[in-house]
Order: C-alpha cells, then sequence, then structure tokens
C-alpha cells in the first residue's frame, strides 16, 4: 500500500469517527432534550402521591392555567434556576435524585407541609418569574401602587418574588394540604 493511499485510509477513519461522534452527540443531546421537557410539568411532577396536593393547588392558580388566556407555566419555572444551562441541570438534577430518594425512603406522614412552606425561597427561583415577568420595573412605573409594592424589590432589600408572593403558584395550597392529611389519616385506619 502506497504513502498516498495510507493517507486518505487514516483520513476517511478520522472523518468516519468524527461522523460517528456528532451523530452520538446530537442523540444524546436530543435525548436530554426530550427527557428535560418531559419531566417539566404536573404531569410527571404529580406522579408521585405526596405531591397531589400541589398539583391540585396549581392547577387552581393563574400560573397552573386557571386563567384566560390558557397560559400553564410548568413547575420547573419557578422551582429551577434559568441563569444558566448547566445550573438548570445541574439542579434538575440534584433535585430529582433527591425527590426519588426522599419518595422511596422518607415516612411522608412525619413531613410538615406547612413548615416547608415557610422556607419556599430555597426551592423557587426569581430567574423562572422574570423569564415572564422581565419588565416588571417598567410595567409597575405606570401604576404609583403596583410600584411602590415592588420598590424593594428594584432595591434589593426583597430577595425573591416569594417573600411577598407566598401562594404565587399555588392557589390555597394550605386546604390541599389539609384535605390530603385527612384522606391519609382514612387510608391509614
Amino acid at each position: 500500500m502506497s504513502d498516498k493511499n495510507e493517507k486518505v485510509g487514516v483520513k476517511g477513519l478520522i472523518f468516519f469517527v468524527l461522523c460517528i461522534g456528532a451523530l452520538i452527540g446530537l442523540l444524546g443531546s436530543y435525548t436530554t432534550a426530550v427527557i428535560v421537557e418531559k419531566t417539566a410539568g404536573k404531569e410527571f411532577c404529580a406522579q408521585c402521591h405526596t405531591m397531589e396536593p400541589m398539583a391540585q393547588s396549581y392547577s387552581m392558580d393563574v400560573h397552573g392555567g386557571n386563567n384566560e388566556h390558557g397560559i400553564v407555566v410548568k413547575c420547573v419555572e419557578c422551582h429551577l434556576p434559568h441563569n444558566t444551562l448547566a445550573g438548570y441541570l445541574i439542579e434538575k438534577s440534584r433535585t430529582g435524585m433527591h425527590d426519588v430518594w426522599a419518595e422511596l425512603t422518607y415516612d411522608k406522614s412525619k413531613i410538615n407541609w406547612e413548615e416547608k412552606r415557610k422556607h419556599r425561597n430555597k426551592f423557587t427561583y426569581d430567574s423562572g418569574c422574570l423569564k415572564c415577568h422581565e419588565n416588571l420595573q417598567d410595567a409597575t412605573m405606570g401604576s404609583h401602587k403596583a410600584f411602590i409594592a415592588h420598590k424593594d424589590y428594584f432595591l434589593n432589600k426583597t430577595k425573591k418574588c416569594v417573600e411577598c408572593h407566598k401562594n404565587v403558584g399555588h392557589k390555597n395550597l394550605g386546604h390541599y394540604l389539609k384535605k390530603a392529611d385527612l384522606t391519609f389519616k382514612k387510608e391509614v385506619k
């Protein structure tokens, strides 16, 4: 075999390996995107019994589709950071693994959901809010009342939207949590 044929063979092999690598990369990226999308909303999140009250209250909220426009904000829009793709994927993985572990190992009857609600700023992210409400400051300038209500946020005195908007995303969640507790107690007896 001549040097010329050998060089063509090596280049062909390199090209083939690069094409296979690109195909694997594209397939991997597509699969990841599909998985991320399929695990983003209420249909996936509410599969666990413990999330039923949250899903029910979310369905009654304007962010859950109970609005005149039919707009539905997926769970991950509020409960994952949207600053960077890497941060989003890392937190999605971390949260997902924790939730599976908790579902399999925790005694869910001992979880005080009302107490957990007090720490909502640890599992909601303003970057999600600001994806839709990006013009918050401009929009509130036209209304003195709205501007005053958001003034501390603009001045960085209030760190997160949920510090003031305590029930955003889950209308009457307390009611659904109590209803679930009563149902659970009936099931145990």
